[in-house]
């Protein structure tokens, strides 16, 4: 199969972003009904947060994105197994670990990606209201401050649905890769790109093809003498495109091969990751 098969899926990711877009035009309306006054559009924004529609609304698309990228996640696990010489102890142990552990995963994507968005109103109505400040203190009139609050609210709010569908389809989809790999005792995995060029950053291009262990995340940026911003897995960090490819096999590289190791990316043979497997 091909490596990228275990990417995170473009179709559900922009059925994602749609649904995001869909409550930045219930924003927008917002704005618009507030007529220019502040006081009102913070405090809609604040009821509508917590509104029984918005909760429905969120939670039913966050198990929209969720769901369909475990089903993805679980038929690529099945094909990697078909193909391993491991293939039937491997399918055994996924339908076992399906019924034991991934439920629970699954669950906990849900829950944490609701909580991501549950304050997207009041932090779209903060940013503007910065706006409103910023303009004001220009000299802006009260006219045009209508217009801003409505303008500002369609800006940042769409900004932040581009980012969280962009990042959250692809750490949901790393985050369930690592408990299947988990529960079936599979250590490591190759961390993979785009592979394509400039668009990926310099510190995840120099992670292509590197084996790392699910319990030793790297910095990707302070291997490259970039600003440290955190240690992490493929696919986890903000508009991140990069996915791991779970090792099933010793073989499934090529030897010598570079692994991440005590914070810093070095080349082995074969028998040297056997002594650390």
């Amino acid at each position: 199969m091909k490596f990228s098969d275990w990417a995170r899926s473009l179709n559900i990711e922009n059925e994602y972003r749609k649904s995001l877009l869909t409550l930045c035009d219930m924003f927008e309306r917002l704005a618009t009904l507030s007529k220019g006054d502040q006081n009102v559009y913070v405090q809609s924004m604040h009821e509508f947060q917590n509104s029984d529609a918005y909760e429905k609304f969120i939670n039913s698309s966050v198990s929209r994105m969720v769901l369909p990228i475990a089903t993805h996640n679980m038929k690529t696990w099945r094909e990697a197994a078909k193909k391993s010489t491991q293939g039937k102890m491997l399918y055994q142990a996924l339908i076992e670990e399906f019924q034991q552990g991934t439920f629970r995963s699954i669950q906990n994507q849900i829950i944490e990606n609701v909580g991501l968005i549950k304050t997207l109103p009041e932090d779209t109505a903060a940013k503007v209201v910065k706006d409103i400040t910023d303009a004001t203190l220009r000299g802006m009139r009260a006219r045009s401050i209508e217009r801003l609050i409505v303008e500002s609210t369609s800006k940042h709010s769409r900004a932040s649905a581009r980012l969280i569908a962009r990042t959250e389809v692809s750490k949901t989809s790393t985050a369930i890769t690592k408990a299947r790999s988990e529960q079936l005792d599979i250590r490591w995995y190759v961390w993979r790109t785009a592979l394509d060029g400039d668009r990926v950053r310099k510190s995840h291009r120099n992670m292509e093809g590197v084996l790392v262990n699910w319990s030793e995340p790297p910095s990707p940026e302070r291997l490259v003498g970039e600003k440290d911003v955190g240690y992490y897995h493929a696919g986890n960090i903000w508009n991140c495109r990069c996915y791991p490819e779970p090792l099933l096999e010793i073989d499934d590289v090529r030897w010598p091969h570079k692994v991440y190791r005590n914070g810093s990316i070095t080349t082995m043979s074969k028998a040297q990751f056997e002594e650390i497997m």
